[in-house]
């Protein structure tokens, strides 16, 4: 991997971190959303394992951004650990190269943390555009996180919109190489560890949706594959737990709770109106999730998952 370092000299109180890989469609846009950012003191770390130019040739209009370079592809947890390990200050932010910054986003991400009890601060994920198709996808991934809501904490965080305190990071264990699901060891990590996830709803970066439907079905119904898998390994769970979550997860119990779930979130963030007017998106992607998990469960009582994740806690 090498490195392209350009800035002030100076120490930033607060490091960007950007997996890039084949983004040239957002990245630009991205970039120049944290220019904007009323809050001065960061930098911003660019870990590209594109194997085209069109990414690098992007970064090279943005000489403030340090870039690094892996001519290996790296899936996105470990090139955003990579970025942390180049990183020089002492508040880590995470995001994705197919998100925009609202100017203040910065500024209201580091007054939460400074205000919260030093853990992480999760930020808001809006979406990007009022496509029908996007809407849906947004709220059936994100609506935990939409912008409005009112609660002040949550139990994950995602890497779209995250900040992390150094030390707290390295607590942690930092991102692990998991590609679907290293933002949610790290925040269950946090949390078991005592460490909170306060929810900056006023920290918003718009995401910018890129997947068609049948996208969204493949990637739901394997993100609930792996979950399962990770769910119980985390929990050091056997067969028989993974009968029982297998048996909730095939009823219609799982499935109605977790629409219940969207449901509550979209009305705290006054977004009733964009839920009912994707709600075939919605039920249908939630569905695919349960159906990858009921997947995983039955996997477990075949070869139960190793507890390395528990281990790792």
């Amino acid at each position: 991997m090498v490195a392209n370092p350009v800035g002030n000299g100076g120490t930033p109180r607060v490091s960007v971190v950007i997996p890039v890989f084949e983004s040239q469609v957002t990245l630009e846009r991205c970039l120049r959303s944290l220019e904007r950012q009323t809050y001065r003191d960061f930098e911003t770390i660019a870990v590209d394992s594109s194997p085209g130019d069109a990414s690098n040739e992007i970064l090279a209009r943005f000489p403030a951004v340090r870039t690094l370079r892996s001519r290996r592809r790296l899936l996105p947890q470990t090139a955003r650990q990579a970025g942390v390990e180049a990183a020089r200050g002492e508040l880590l932010v995470s995001i994705d190269p197919d998100v925009y910054a609202h100017p203040d986003w910065l500024e209201r991400l580091v007054a939460a943390f400074d205000a919260g009890r030093g853990g992480a601060v999760v930020g808001a994920l809006a979406c990007h555009g009022r496509r029908w198709l996007d809407v849906g996808v947004h709220l059936c991934k994100f609506s935990k996180w939409l912008p409005g809501r009112r609660t002040t904490r949550v139990d994950v965080g995602p890497s779209a919109n995250l900040l992390i305190g150094r030390e707290a990071f390295a607590e942690a264990g930092g991102f692990s190489g998991d590609e679907l699901f290293g933002d949610a060891t790290l925040s269950w990590t946090l949390t078991g560890g005592g460490r909170g996830l306060d929810f900056a709803a006023d920290a918003v970066v718009d995401h910018h949706h890129l997947s068609s439907f049948a996208d969204l079905m493949r990637e739901r119904y394997r993100r609930g594959v792996e979950f399962g898998r990770l769910r119980l390994a985390w929990r050091g769970a056997g067969r028989a737990r993974a009968a029982w979550f297998l048996l909730v997860t095939v009823l219609p119990i799982r499935l109605a709770s977790n629409l219940l779930h969207v449901c509550r979130h979209a009305a705290e963030a006054d977004q009733r109106g964009e839920l009912l007017r994707t709600s075939p998106i919605v039920v249908l992607g939630v569905t695919a999730t349960m159906a990858g998990e009921a997947v995983g469960y039955a996997r477990a009582l075949i070869v139960p998952p190793q507890p390395a994740w528990a281990a790792a806690r």
